[in-house]
């Protein structure tokens, strides 16, 4: 695949990623709950624990994974722009996940049930250098082999 082609699938890798967040976020809270519900009653079930407690972790979960992927995804772009060192990148892919997920708290508290959380936020841009650190290390991990 040449360099060109696969760098607009990257992008386009993201920008559906960051689509399935905002669609997510505008999913008023009975239908978003339902969603978590099917996983917090398969783990109710298999350990015993109160649901409200797995509830509350299989969402923060959700947010942190979400984002984790975004934080991937952003620093491929990065990487695709040719950083010639790529902590810059790892810094502008941190940044714009970060402003991503206080734009999606702030449409949240637009959507019936959903509220605008600063520990959201907290926990989406954690999610986002956690991917970005991850796909950051491999990348230079491969720049050392070659």
């Amino acid at each position: 695949m040449n360099n060109r082609r696969s760098i607009k699938i990257h992008i386009m890798i993201t920008a559906a990623v960051m689509v399935f967040i905002f669609i997510q976020s505008a999913l008023p809270d009975y239908m978003s709950g339902a969603e978590s519900n099917v996983i917090v009653r398969l783990i109710t079930g298999l350990t015993g624990l109160e649901a409200e407690p797995v509830s509350f972790a299989v969402r923060k979960c959700a947010h942190f994974t979400e984002y984790l992927v975004l934080g991937l995804c952003l620093m491929q772009n990065a990487i695709d722009l040719n950083f010639r060192i790529p902590w810059p990148g790892l810094v502008i892919a941190c940044l714009i996940g970060a402003a991503y997920a206080v734009s999606d708290e702030l449409h949240q508290s637009l959507v019936a049930g959903r509220s605008c959380e600063i520990r959201d936020m907290i926990i989406d841009a954690a999610g986002v250098a956690m991917g970005a650190e991850i796909r950051f290390w491999i990348y230079s991990a491969r720049r050392r082999k070659t």
